[in-house]
């Protein structure tokens, strides 16, 4: 460890990666783990929040992630971010709840960082490397950022804000994580009684029951950046729900494909496997040709191959392209490609964005999967999921591919208002939509969704009351049809809606919008309005409504375009 002194001071953690596993060498017996594992549910009926890096222990020598730089055992990524922790707490105090931002990274890093500054009592906040050094400067002021923690590669930038803000800042390689002369005790680092368990080095359980955990930076009305605030009550009912949805266990590899703009969606989808003991396979820098290569386990042992894939709609689209590029016209790898997904893929998913019709279908051609699609929204986690066992029509078709949700998470509550902010949909109580049915089939309106995983408040923002359950409006539209719900865009701000009076098919329409290679759909308003965004290129708004006249056809006399230049 290297000390500069400066206006602030920055540590750096090692040089070199190091692929080197922690293992335990008295690892514990199944019957201490079974009552270890006994003691977390025990806490979790009495309301009692469990971290999900508490429960690394019941995973040991399990392999938690595999990265750009190796594999990493959960005992390793548990005590090396204790390790972190300490380091953390000596710069801002334990259990003070102060903000230590950190820079994003597709690797073993971010969640070792998570997990440190959980252990320590401290509140993480990712930040996005499409902020500008004065944007990011100023939401660091906002959230009153105490620390930084950053990548090596993201070191200059690091230290460039911390000597503008007078903040200290770690900065770290993999060569942190690296293998320790003494084992893992399980009597010294736990304590254990009939339904108690206290880790050394960690807070107690009423602290992560009662305080914050993290800071989400999202988008809201007229494109304002809204800081949304979730506690380790909101962020663990998130988690387990997510995990319970997918049912994901110890047997699963999870391979992930996200952006470096998709920070709320990484951590929710490494958290969730993480949760449930599952190994997560994290892939970055992006490369089609890569991926691949680790979808169909080339040069991998056959207990180490992914059987989960979940990825953002454009990753699906650019492994189509680069699949149509290099395997296409040779008949064999084509069929060895379908019969192999086919075999060893339990689920692939899509999220954080809506899916075109046409990408889920080619995807289904080629690999013989429905990409099962979720609502992820920032301040509730994973709202909205499509479960093919609760469709029998779905079932009975095995070549119909369904871009909807049909099923709600648990710990969810889910409502539909129209204009005037009446419930018209109402999942606690069906009898609210009933009467809505018998004039019209389709239920159109805002979503709106509650319970114990939607954050409590917006950063600086007063905390809603607890005396009365409030209700989040997401700002999506929705379109609720024989038990399914389609996602039609988003309402910001004040706006109204209306429905596509012309519209016969959602879905198809939905897609159309979505074929040009210049545009990106952004949402339904009044009369069927649509705006285009279009960045960094030149498009008048004539040759748009040319394409458009000819794409949607039937559609275009119930749509208005407005080319937005400005996002």
């Amino acid at each position: 460890m290297r000390l500069f002194n400066i206006k602030n001071f920055y540590i750096y953690f090692g040089h070199r990666l190091h692929r080197r596993l922690y293992s335990s060498k008295n690892a514990p017996s199944p019957e201490y783990l079974t009552k270890l594992r006994e003691c977390y549910r025990l806490e979790e009926d009495n309301n009692i929040v469990v971290p999900v890096f508490k429960k690394a222990l019941l995973y040991g020598n399990n392999i938690a992630i595999r990265d750009h730089a190796g594999e990493y055992s959960y005992f390793q990524l548990y005590s090396n971010s204790k390790r972190l922790s300490r380091q953390i707490a000596n710069l801002c105090g334990s259990g003070s709840s102060s903000t230590v931002a950190f820079f994003y990274s597709n690797d073993v890093l971010s969640t070792l960082t998570l997990w440190a500054c959980w252990m320590c009592g401290q509140v993480a906040m990712p930040l996005r490397l499409d902020f500008s050094c004065s944007g990011l400067v100023n939401l660091l002021k906002l959230s009153k950022t105490r620390l930084l923690v950053a990548p090596e590669k993201y070191g200059n930038l690091s230290r460039k804000l911390a000597y503008q803000l007078d903040v200290p800042t770690l900065c770290l390689d993999h060569m942190f994580i690296k293998k320790h002369n003494l084992p893992f005790n399980y009597s010294r680092e736990i304590f254990m009684n009939a339904n108690l368990v206290i880790l050394e080095g960690t807070l107690t359980n009423d602290f992560y029951t009662t305080f914050d955990a993290l800071l989400l930076n999202t988008l809201g009305k007229i494109n304002k950046l809204k800081t949304a605030v979730l506690s380790h009550k909101n962020l663990s009912v998130q988690i387990k729900s997510a995990a319970s949805a997918w049912q994901v266990s110890a047997e699963d590899r999870v391979f992930q494909i996200f952006n470096s703009d998709h920070i709320n969606g990484y951590i929710n989808a490494t958290l969730f496997p993480l949760e449930a003991g599952g190994t997560v396979q994290m892939h970055e820098p992006f490369d089609a040709n890569n991926c691949w290569s680790t979808i169909l386990g080339i040069n991998t042992p056959q207990k180490d191959r992914v059987n989960i894939l979940i990825a953002e709609p454009k990753v699906y689209n650019v492994l189509i392209t680069e699949y149509e590029k290099i395997f296409l016209k040779n008949s064999r790898m084509v069929e060895f490609i379908k019969n192999y997904c086919m075999r060893n893929f339990r689920l692939m998913i899509s999220s954080f964005s809506p899916l075109p019709q046409h990408v889920a279908n080619r995807w289904f051609e080629i690999t013989g999967h429905n990409i099962m699609e979720s609502l992820y929204i920032t301040e509730s986690g994973i709202t909205l999921r499509y479960n093919p066992q609760h469709d029998q029509a779905n079932t009975q078709k095995q070549n119909h591919v369904t871009l909807a949700f049909n099923n709600t998470l648990s710990d969810v509550k889910v409502r539909i208002v129209d204009n005037s902010n009446r419930i018209i949909y109402d999942s606690q109580d069906l009898k609210v939509h009933t009467r809505y049915l018998v004039d019209s089939p389709t239920i159109v309106g805002s979503l709106l969704v509650a319970g114990p995983g939607v954050f409590r408040n917006y950063l600086n923002s007063e905390k809603p009351s607890n005396e009365k359950e409030s209700y989040f409006n997401t700002g999506d539209i929705v379109c609720y049809e024989d038990g399914l719900f389609k996602l039609l865009g988003r309402c910001k701000g004040e706006e109204r809606f209306n429905t596509l009076t012309t519209m016969t098919d959602i879905e198809e329409f939905y897609s159309r919008l979505n074929l040009h290679p210049s545009i990106n759909f952004d949402k339904l308003e009044n009369r069927g309005v649509v705006y285009a965004i279009k960045p960094n290129q030149r498009m008048s708004l004539k040759s748009l409504k040319l394409f458009y006249a000819i794409i949607l056809k039937e559609y275009y006399r119930a749509i208005v375009f407005h080319l937005n230049t400005n996002k």
